[in-house]
């Protein structure tokens, strides 16, 4: 990484940590200046926008980022949040289809898809999925129950079931 890249980058960061976003936007964008395509320029920037909830700005970063890092699933779920909350509910699934090709097994992606499926009304493959999700993960349990987009099927027996702790 080019030394001042990387310079400006730390000095965002540590303004992150410090909740001066002005002051850490104001670095990110330096160091995107130099260099446009930087990894960790745009994971800078990208966080400071996330933690301001400034999604509609910060999904380009994060769409550049997922694509130059296609294996790592955890970008490709923040980006189907990003879309969810600022495109589409399509647009999510489609985007977290993705998070299922770079890692099969991630809890996350299936329980993420489960609340998009439990909103369509799919409610087959919504249970199918969050099914798979708490057995990778069983502490998704807790989180399932405060759900609010498994509402249409809370009442399901079959969510009760599997939501119950059998260890």
């Amino acid at each position: 990484m080019n030394h001042e890249v990387q310079k400006h980058v730390e000095y965002a960061s540590g303004y992150l940590d410090l909740k001066m976003f002005d002051e850490a936007t104001r670095e990110a964008d330096l160091a995107l200046a130099i260099a446009p395509g930087d990894e960790r320029a745009l994971a800078i920037k990208s966080a400071i926008l996330w933690e301001q909830n400034r999604l509609t700005e910060v999904e380009p970063y994060m769409a550049k980022l997922a694509e130059m890092n296609p294996r790592n699933s955890g970008l490709w779920i923040n980006l189907a949040y990003i879309r969810r909350r600022t495109q589409s509910l399509e647009a999510a699934v489609a985007t977290l289809e993705r998070a299922f090709d770079a890692n099969p097994k991630d809890a996350l992606a299936h329980f993420n898809m489960a609340c998009y499926r439990a909103i369509q009304n799919r409610t087959s493959e919504a249970l199918a999925l969050l099914r798979l999700a708490v057995n990778l993960d069983p502490k998704l349990r807790a989180l399932a129950k405060a759900e609010q987009d498994f509402e249409s099927i809370r009442g399901l027996p079959e969510f009760r079931e599997l939501l119950e702790d059998n260890r």
